[in-house]
């Protein structure tokens, strides 16, 4: 006694089938190559390139008439605790002067940006030459000029401004 078993699958089955299968294609196409973005970590705090910037533009960018608070404040944003401290002991008293006297107010932006050096020892740190461009606001006067900064990457906020780079460096 045999018995044959036949598997019977009617058309309505085979068109769910197709339709499902189709489904799970589509979707492997949409999630697959996603997958190794969620297990990738965000990025913390800024690029290098982007901590250069933003030094760059807050340092040389001044205005007598906000105060030399203000200005601090700016650059403190975006340095490190040692290069807020540079800025608020070191810098601020020697330059402020010369901007309030001269009523000086100057708005830069860095038009190009290029590493120089990248120092891994004993912590990292990049040397960034930016190509600026700064705007007098109240006559319209620009200057254009290269400046060096020093970024230095944090644990817990990626790279933040430590300082400008004196041109007296630049030729070491």
């Amino acid at each position: 006694m045999k018995r044959n078993k036949e598997i019977v699958i009617s058309p309505t089955r085979i068109v769910t089938i197709l339709i499902v299968s189709l489904m799970l294609v589509t979707a492997s196409f949409i999630i697959v190559p996603r997958i190794p973005n969620l297990f990738a970590q965000e990025p913390i705090g800024m690029t290098a390139e982007a901590a250069a910037r933003a030094g760059a533009e807050a340092f040389l960018s001044v205005d007598a008439k906000a105060g030399k608070a203000a200005w601090v404040d700016k650059i403190c944003q975006v340095s490190t605790l040692t290069g807020c401290k540079a800025t608020s002991e070191a810098f601020a008293p020697m330059l402020w002067p010369s901007v309030e006297k001269k009523n000086l107010r100057l708005e830069c932006k860095a038009a190009y940006a290029s590493q120089v050096m990248a120092i891994q020892e004993p912590s990292e740190v990049e040397i960034w030459e930016l190509k600026t461009v700064c705007s007098n606001p109240d006559s319209g006067e620009k200057n254009n000029s290269t400046t060096q900064v020093i970024v230095s990457k944090t644990s817990d906020a990626g790279w933040k401004f430590e300082r400008i780079r004196f041109d007296q460096e630049n030729k070491q």
